[in-house]
């Protein structure tokens, strides 16, 4: 199926925190790889925190998800986490998944230095994409006004959906250049519940046929945090 991106896309984005740039993300789309006899496609995602941020937080994270083509079921995901504070202990973790949809099970493999090895499995709902895939997933719908899409979503040993309501469609001008683009507030629920604190709000260009996520802008605790487009190369 034809889908905005391609294989070699890369987008890098700028984090900014009141109005400050904090540090910098990638996202990829890598060669396919097969997985039980099917190949599937490969996001990989790299972030880390500016120097100066770290009297504030220190991060250095690492993706990787291999996901169904068919509808972004994730089969094999990857994270390796370095973050904390200036003078605090770092949370180091390294953290294996593998999705087994049919049986509806997810067996995690936890490394973390100076600790033993865990190993546990969870509940799987059929289908759900991963934290890092279901951002192309969204990439391939066709937004109208007044109309939600929804996508099921497995993170942190739970099942939610993430709803996403185009509030507006408008001009939005990043580091990048300038994009018309659906701005999309985004909200997760488990179940009938909604889940996060402060809105979130991400904006996908409509005016070009890779669509590339163009920002994102979310509350947290210690203020509104923008991510912005900074540099798109496209797959070919």
């Amino acid at each position: 199926a034809t889908t905005p991106f391609k294989a070699g896309e890369e987008a890098v984005y700028e984090l900014t925190w009141a109005g400050l740039k904090a540090g910098y993300g990638t996202i990829e789309v890598r060669p396919p790889r097969k997985h039980n006899n099917i190949w599937h496609r490969v996001f990989h995602a790299h972030a880390s925190t500016g120097d100066w941020f770290k009297a504030i937080f220190v991060a250095k994270e690492e993706l990787e998800a291999i996901s169904r083509p068919w509808d972004f079921g994730i089969s094999k995901f990857y994270m390796d986490q370095n973050e904390g504070k200036l003078f605090s202990r770092p949370f180091v973790q390294k953290k294996w998944l593998d999705f087994d949809h049919d049986n509806c099970k997810v067996n995690e493999r936890i490394v973390t230095p100076g600790k033993d090895e865990k190993n546990a499995s969870f509940d799987l709902s059929y289908g759900a994409n991963d934290s890092l895939g279901v951002i192309f997933n969204l990439r391939t719908r066709n937004f109208k006004a007044g109309q939600k899409e929804r996508v099921l979503v497995y993170t942190s040993e739970k099942n939610w959906y993430l709803e996403a309501d185009p509030v507006a469609f408008e001009k939005v001008t990043v580091p990048a250049g300038t994009f018309d683009a659906v701005k999309l507030k985004l909200q997760t629920y488990i179940g009938k519940d909604l889940q996060q604190k402060g809105d979130v709000h991400a904006w996908i260009a409509t005016d070009t046929p890779d669509r590339p996520l163009v920002q994102i802008q979310g509350e947290i605790k210690i203020g509104s945090v923008w991510i912005k487009l900074h540099k798109y190369r496209n797959g070919k």
